[in-house]
């Protein structure tokens, strides 16, 4: 917790295991000796971002929602999760990490945010009736991809290119989704 404060306070750059020792109240060398070396603090934290981001996709999910509304709810979830904590974000899908697949926690993490993805993509081309025809996790790639692009923009305050109609935050993301539920259904003949 006193980790991912720091970086929201600091930065990556001034983030230190001697700072946050210090504010824990416990010696200089126990973070190290809990975390390996700030690596292994930062692989720690982008894996609590990575579970906070599951939780905060979880919590706007409705039993009522289709298998399309559930979709579009986890991918928008995660431009509204990531402007608010852009270094969070940033960290969480950043190449800080020499090693990853040394970071087990991490990559437990991420695998479970993409998998809430891919299942709803699943559930989604199940109800069009293409569950055996259409990849789920081509579809919930891109998808996030897609997403991933739209939050980095918003968080860089990059929406608006030079000579383009002006857009908000969230007509972008429902643009962004618009086209790409359209593109889906286009390519993969899925009935409207």
């Amino acid at each position: 917790r006193c980790g991912k404060e720091q970086l929201r306070n600091v930065g990556l750059a001034e983030l230190s295991l001697r700072r946050i020792a210090s504010e824990v109240g416990v010696s200089q060398v126990a973070p190290k000796h809990h975390f390996g070396n700030k690596e292994g603090l930062l692989a720690a934290i982008a894996a609590s971002g990575f579970r906070d981001l599951t939780e905060f996709r979880f919590s706007r999910l409705r039993p009522n929602m289709s298998p399309e509304q559930r979709l579009r709810t986890l991918l928008s979830a995660s431009v509204t999760f990531a402007t608010p904590n852009p270094t969070l974000f940033h960290l969480m899908f950043a190449p800080h990490f020499k090693e990853p697949e040394t970071h087990a926690e991490l990559n437990e993490a991420a695998s479970q945010s993409y998998q809430m993805v891919a299942r709803a993509a699943a559930d989604y081309l199940s109800a069009k009736g293409k569950a055996v025809e259409v990849d789920p996790h081509m579809v919930a790639r891109v998808a996030w991809m897609s997403m991933h692009g739209v939050a980095t923009l918003i968080i860089e305050n990059r929406i608006n290119p030079f000579g383009a109609t002006k857009v908000s935050r969230e007509q972008l993301t429902n643009q962004t989704l618009d086209m790409l539920f359209a593109g889906i259904r286009g390519m993969h003949g899925l009935d409207e």
